[in-house]
């Protein structure tokens, strides 16, 4: 009677024979770490960078707007401050005296709404309507 262990046997006795597997030798060896060396060396010498997205370059281009507005204002009070200098710049372009207070009270309900406006967009509400506006696009 054969067993489980005999059928096995044989059969893996048949599979032997049947395969012929080359034997590998040194030379093998030394292509293989050949090539794992210039694959090394490839991604050593040219790492591929990531383009940047579009947010981010806004976002790189308004912080450089924001840091040479900062840098020049800095400057220009720094520059009275120590030197004395009284450097008279209108703040204002002339307007008539009775334009300029509801010019102001414009400009500043303007200011108002667009402030309200823009802090809405950053909650969870105003996210979601700008992903929806970004998805027409």
């Amino acid at each position: 009677m054969t067993t489980r262990h005999d059928i096995e046997a044989r059969l893996d006795r048949s599979l032997a024979n049947q395969v012929q597997v080359p034997k590998l030798d040194r030379r093998f060896d030394a292509a293989v770490w050949a090539r794992i060396e210039a694959e090394s060396s490839k991604s050593l010498a040219a790492p591929a960078m990531p383009r940047k997205s579009a947010a981010e370059r806004w976002l790189f281009a308004s912080n450089v707007i924001g840091f040479a507005v900062t840098a020049l204002l800095v400057l220009y009070f720094g520059a009275r401050m120590f030197m004395g200098v009284e450097v008279d710049l209108p703040v204002m372009p002339a307007l008539l005296p009775e334009l300029t207070g509801g010019t102001m009270q414009l400009a500043g309900w303007c200011i108002a709404i667009t402030a309200i406006a823009f802090g809405l967009l950053l909650t969870p509400r105003g996210r979601r309507l700008r992903s929806e506006i970004a998805a027409l696009y």
